[in-house]
């Protein structure tokens, strides 16, 4: 195996396991909203209340960095409306640039 294949083969397992993380998710929200569960507990109160609210702030930073720094934002800007996307555009896209210089594409 080439090493160009194995770099091709490791990018489809890391949207795989992406796309698996986005599903649990969902999942999780899901059977939250469904079940006859409700939380009692200030603790769980809390992690409710963060579960369901990260997705939105994540969203406008998501927003606010593809609008500011990239060059071709328009799918990224698609991409911010799906939930937890962001936690995606922090390990793949800010995170391997952390040592660069950031500057706006404008």
């Amino acid at each position: 195996m080439t090493p160009a294949e194995h770099r091709e083969e490791a990018k489809d397992m890391k949207i795989f396991l992406w796309v698996l993380l986005g599903f649990t998710v969902a999942g999780v929200a899901f059977y939250i909203v469904i079940s006859p569960w409700f939380p009692r507990n200030p603790v769980t109160e809390f992690l409710a209340f963060v579960f369901f609210g990260a997705p939105s702030v994540g969203a406008f930073w998501m927003l606010y960095l593809v609008i500011r720094y990239e060059r071709h934002p328009l799918p990224l800007i698609l991409l911010a409306f799906l939930p937890y996307t962001f936690l995606w555009y922090y390990f793949e896209r800010v995170r391997p640039r952390k040592h660069l210089t950031r500057e706006p594409a404008a």
